[in-house]
């Protein structure tokens, strides 16, 4: 059986993402205990398996890169993890490790392999954080069935972390959660683009085949929820480093 690996489809995200005006924001580190990682919905992470590809254990900066649909309207756009500061000369779609070599190879032009969001959520955890993660889902529903992880958890968490940033709403879009409080595993949650969807991740690797990055694609440019005409760019002027990227 040819190793999951073996297979590399790749993609120019880059040229994507230098085409749109985009806000780049660190919100977080993520721990990284196994280096497995899984990208996930938050809340369907038990059956999300990591990708087979795996980095050295250790805490990595994320970032989210922010569109502004209009002056009072910001989407997450994309997300990623920085693993090594070089920039990544190609880019290839992430794979999770129970993919089957029938399942790759009828994988047409334009279709790819992600992972489903229906909480309007998506994050970054380890797999080892997301056995602990998945226990306290349990826990809280098993104490309450009428519970609700987000309503009693983390909406809080979301609007103490980011709902005071200019380029998140009020309730929060991104938010650094511990399962536990004495450990340092962490899951870096955010809001996934226009919301649920099905999405696609890359992985960004060097000139010498290192892994400098992990970024997930919201695909925001290819969905108007209200189908309307593109707007004409704003004529503001911004501080830019690269072509269309603003550091906050």
């Amino acid at each position: 059986m040819k190793n999951t690996n073996d297979f590399e489809l790749h993609y120019d995200l880059a040229e994507e993402m230098n085409s749109q005006e985009l806000v780049e924001i660190h919100i977080g580190d993520v721990n990284l205990p196994t280096g497995r990682i899984i990208v996930s919905d938050p809340f369907f992470s038990l059956e999300q398996r990591p990708f087979s590809r795996t980095v050295e254990p250790d805490k990595y900066p994320v970032f989210i890169y922010v569109s502004q649909i209009d002056a009072a309207h910001h989407r997450i756009a994309y997300a990623k993890i920085k693993f090594r500061p070089e920039e990544p000369k190609t880019w290839i779609l992430a794979l999770t490790d129970d993919l089957t070599n029938e399942e790759l190879t009828d994988l047409g032009e334009d279709e790819f392999y992600g992972f489903p969001v229906e909480s309007g959520l998506a994050c970054f955890l380890d797999e080892e954080t997301n056995t602990r993660f998945v226990a306290k889902l349990d826990e809280l529903q098993e104490k309450n069935p009428e519970s609700n992880y987000y309503d009693d958890v983390l909406s809080e968490e979301f609007m103490a972390y980011s709902g005071k940033n200019n380029f998140s709403r009020e309730l929060g879009d991104w938010n650094d959660h511990k399962p536990d409080a004495d450990s340092d595993n962490n899951v870096i949650m955010f809001a996934s683009g226009w919301g649920d969807g099905y999405y696609p991740a890359y992985w960004g690797i060097t000139e010498n085949g290192d892994l400098a990055e992990l970024t997930i694609d919201f695909l925001l440019s290819e969905f108007d929820p209200e189908g309307g005409d593109d707007e004409e760019e704003d004529e503001e002027d911004t501080t830019e480093q690269g072509n269309n990227l603003k550091i906050v």
